[in-house]
């Protein structure tokens, strides 16, 4: 491979170099970044040597699982946020017919932390469910939904009309695949069957690596059988997509 390079010609040499060049500058500044965010971290971790959300429960039966985080900040905020966790999985923790787990991103100085339940103990209607913290990293508080919204110049109305947008495009892509008779069920009886009676019910806001999305719980089986159509992703709506 050396050799290779050593008999090339010296103008076929130059972009190699300018090439690797550039990728180990960037892999040097990506380093230092995650390097200079651990320790900031450190600072504010309670324990140090685990993650600043982690894993404090879990157990498993077959396909059902459940994995309880613990925000792993010394404050007495992050005690609020913990107990909270905890009132909410309470009624989830003995079931054996539940998916619990948990998902979390750091974007700049504020952590993002959702909670996404799937509860099919109910045989024929599985539901779904979802908690999100915003937390401010810098002035140790939670974000309310309006300060989350106003970070991306959108409003609530801005966030409904993502999600009827999206849920117009299932209805017509249901029907096109021939999972929905047109005749047979309209738009509003699909929302029906999902459950939806207002857009932005029980939405939770969530910052996923700069983007803003919205977490909303809806019934993804029916009469209909158009629970193939679904994945879990959907129940994640983009709101505001950063630009690359």
């Amino acid at each position: 491979m050396l050799d290779k390079f050593n008999r090339m010609d010296n103008s076929k040499k130059v972009p190699i170099v300018i090439f690797s060049a550039v990728i180990l500058i960037v892999l040097i500044i990506i380093f230092s970044v995650f390097r200079n965010q651990n320790v900031g971290y450190k600072k504010i971790k309670e324990y140090e040597n685990k993650s600043l959300v982690y894993t404090i429960n879990s157990k498993e039966n077959g396909i059902f699982h459940i994995e309880v985080p613990y925000l792993n900040i010394k404050d007495s905020y992050a005690k609020t946020v913990n107990e909270d966790i905890n009132d909410f999985v309470l009624d989830f923790i003995d079931n054996e017919k539940v998916i619990l787990d948990y998902d979390y991103n750091v974007n700049g100085n504020i952590l993002s932390l959702v909670i996404k339940v799937v509860d099919y103990s109910e045989k024929n209607i599985p539901k779904s469910y979802f908690k999100t913290y915003n937390i401010n990293l810098d002035t140790k508080e939670l974000l309310y939904d309006d300060q989350v919204l106003a970070n991306f110049n959108v409003t609530s109305l801005d966030v409904s009309n993502k999600i009827e947008k999206q849920f117009m495009n299932w209805y017509r892509d249901v029907t096109e695949k021939g999972y929905v008779e047109e005749e047979e069920c309209d738009y509003e009886c699909f929302l029906k069957y999902k459950e939806v009676d207002d857009y932005l019910d029980d939405v939770s806001y969530y910052i996923e690596n700069g983007n803003l999305v919205v977490y909303k719980p809806f019934v993804f089986y029916s009469i209909f059988g158009e629970e193939e159509y679904f994945k879990e992703d959907d129940f994640k709506f983009m709101i505001v997509k950063r630009e690359s």
